[in-house]
């Protein structure tokens, strides 16, 4: 014999040289593979695609998920498919693991309008204790994603004809605020983020109202906003110290995010304009029921102890958006009641240092705006130190036109 059997029974050669020997028959019953299904059979399996908890698969993992619902983002789906994305959503919101119910909380910004109403019905308690995992992935997603979707036009109609509705998003709203001082860089960063967006969606109306825009919100949308708005103010008046201590201690990078939020709402105080939200906000069921009251002392302090909070800014910072971030919020607190004309000139000497940074370039027209609009907040002698010798700076807000003819008279 010229040869021995392997395990699949077949004889093996031992002498090349030999006579050609003939194979082994296939055993009964047991049919050869077709050369087909060999090429198709996997060559390695690898442990981990078999493993089983009892006689199920194993849940699929929180990167799984990601990549699934960032499919979802991309795609047009019909409204069956969307039920069922629904579905898989209210499920992995109740999932063990944060990551997974982190993943499925970011697809909520992507459900349309029509599904997501009764979506936050339906898994109410599971979207608000997600304000109060252990996970910071978990808080920092709930906070990024309702932020997102809650100053939403679309959003604010629904909660016009379903209280229920109205109710819950507000106390979202007091979540999120609070957020603004969670443990987490990354959450607090996103919070007064989210706070932000409130506010410049509704200024954004307000002015298109002002300007006579015909496509406005309706009275009830008006209120609704008009109270989410007036009750943040309030809170962020109330805990301006502590959010300032807090934004302290954030990466410079975050810094920015803080400022307009506290700006915004120190001086809605201040200037006394919270009273004209709340008005608006008066035909809202959920109205603010206690607001809080400053004398003219305590909204002066408040505006004076954010102004010293930023001043730092304008001098130390090396990052010029942070910079001119900072100026134009402090030009903004200028301009209130009892405001210093000192609190404008060195936002508007910050400004102009910005004006020859080779990284700034690009925005020299906001500059020129900045410096030319808010002029009337200086004392005559203190427009004289602008530095009027810059033939290239006025070259520029005369050729910017800024809208009113004082702007040739202003500058030369």
């Amino acid at each position: 014999m010229n040869g021995f059997k392997n395990l699949n029974g077949h004889t093996v050669r031992s002498d090349p040289s030999g006579p050609p020997l003939e194979r082994r028959p296939p055993a009964i019953g047991r049919a050869s593979p077709s050369p087909a299904a060999v090429r198709r059979r996997p060559r390695h399996i690898h442990h981990r695609q078999v493993l089983r908890r009892g006689d199920r698969c194993l849940p699929a993992s929180a990167v799984s998920k990601k990549l699934a619902f960032d499919l979802i983002r991309s795609t047009r789906l019909t409204s069956d498919l969307w039920e069922l994305v629904c579905t898989g959503i209210r499920t992995d919101l109740d999932f063990p693991d944060p990551d997974v119910t982190a993943a499925a909380i970011s697809i909520l910004a992507a459900i349309p309008s029509h599904r997501l109403g009764k979506l936050i019905a339906d898994s109410n308690k599971e979207i608000s204790s997600c304000f109060d995992s252990p996970s910071d992935n978990l808080r920092f997603s709930i906070t990024e994603t309702l932020g997102s979707i809650l100053a939403r036009d679309d959003l604010v109609t629904l909660c016009e004809n379903n209280m229920n509705l109205l109710d819950r998003v507000s106390a979202w709203w007091t979540r999120i605020g609070q957020n603004m001082l969670d443990r987490s860089d990354a959450v607090s960063k996103v919070a007064f983020e989210s706070v932000g967006r409130l506010f410049q969606e509704f200024e954004s109306k307000r002015m298109s109202r002002l300007a006579g825009d015909k496509l406005v919100d309706s009275e009830n949308s008006v209120a609704i906003r008009s109270n989410w708005v007036s009750s943040m103010v309030d809170f962020v008046w109330r805990k301006r110290n502590t959010l300032m201590a807090r934004s302290l201690i954030l990466p410079v990078e975050s810094f920015r995010a803080t400022v307009y939020p506290l700006v915004y709402a120190v001086k809605a105080v201040a200037s006394g304009s919270v009273e004209v939200i709340r008005k608006l906000s008066k035909s809202s069921k959920s109205a603010n029921t206690n607001p809080l009251e400053s004398g003219n002392a305590e909204r002066f302090v408040g505006a004076s102890d954010v102004v010293s909070h930023l001043a730092p800014f304008l001098a130390s910072s090396l990052e010029p958006a942070l910079i001119f971030e900072v100026a134009i919020n402090t030009l903004y607190l200028a301009d209130i009641p009892g405001g210093k004309p000192e609190w404008a000139s060195q936002s508007i000497i910050a400004i102009l240092t910005l004006w020859d940074r080779q990284e700034f370039s690009s925005a020299r027209e906001s500059i020129v705006r900045a410096v030319v609009t808010n002029l009337h907040l200086l004392d005559l002698s203190m427009q004289l130190l602008i530095p009027k010798s810059s033939k290239q700076f006025i070259d520029f807000a005369l050729m910017v036109n800024v809208g009113n003819s004082m702007t040739h008279t202003r500058l030369v």
